[in-house]
């Protein structure tokens, strides 16, 4: 059976290309991940809206498999909606399934302050009307925004396209003397194959939106296995497997 170890219901905004690659490869032996589509219409409030309208669905389509875990892969919503509705999203989903549930950018901040980041550099390839909501969401754990870079795209999809020297570039751009870390933002950024590089070059931890997801997934099931060439986030065994 695939996903003897644990299987991780992913809910994924249906322009995302990169999340499901990229979970395949985190995902150590024994670990199977396993995607629901929603519909996306754009970063706007009203498309936000409309796509979270169908998330509960894609939750019972994943459920039906039997998860392990869930995970809602848009950290764009969370900013939109606030956290009201990511703390509800997963409390909803915890008491209809009776498993672990986490989001973007839940897994995020809980990243970061695994690795003790209270102040962060960040990299998105969001437009300014959704970077400028993040310094609030960083704030309600106490971390603080002391640098932000992002990448002008004309969509959705041009992000996916984004080749990982990008992210690796806007990390580098948004480091600064302040930051106890770095971050990339998003699901549907490549990015993993970059965060040993930033680590070695910068000193100091370098996080992605998707490796914390995964880190977040394998700590809800009780999987403690290192995961090498991915950040020290995953690399170090936490020995509860």
């Amino acid at each position: 059976m695939y996903g003897w170890r644990a299987r991780l219901g992913l809910v994924i905004p249906a322009n995302n290309t990169v999340i499901e690659p990229e979970f395949s490869r985190l995902a150590p032996d024994g670990v199977a991940t396993f995607g629901a589509k929603i519909l996306s219409h754009g970063l706007s409030a009203d498309g936000i809206e409309r796509m979270v309208e169908n998330s509960h669905r894609a939750v019972d389509e994943l459920a039906a498999g039997d998860m392990n875990a869930f995970a809602y892969a848009c950290l764009a919503t969370s900013l939109v909606k606030g956290e009201d509705w990511t703390a509800g999203f997963q409390a909803h989903v915890e008491d209809k399934t009776g498993k672990p549930v986490t989001t973007a950018a839940t897994a995020t901040l809980d990243a970061l302050q695994a690795v003790g980041a209270s102040r962060v550099a960040l990299a998105t390839p969001y437009p300014e009307t959704i970077n400028q909501l993040l310094p609030a969401l960083f704030k309600t754990v106490g971390i603080e925004v002391v640098s932000l870079q992002s990448v002008t795209v004309k969509n959705s999809l041009e992000v996916c396209r984004l080749d990982p020297s990008v992210a690796f570039n806007l990390a580098k751009q948004a480091d600064c003397d302040e930051a106890e870390a770095v971050c990339i933002l998003a699901t549907d950024i490549r990015s993993i194959d970059v965060l040993d590089a930033l680590e070695a070059d910068l000193g100091k931890p370098a996080i992605s939106t998707n490796q914390a997801m995964m880190w977040r997934c394998l700590e809800s099931c009780g999987i403690g296995e290192a995961v090498d060439g991915f950040g020290s986030l995953l690399a170090l065994a936490r020995g509860n497997s």
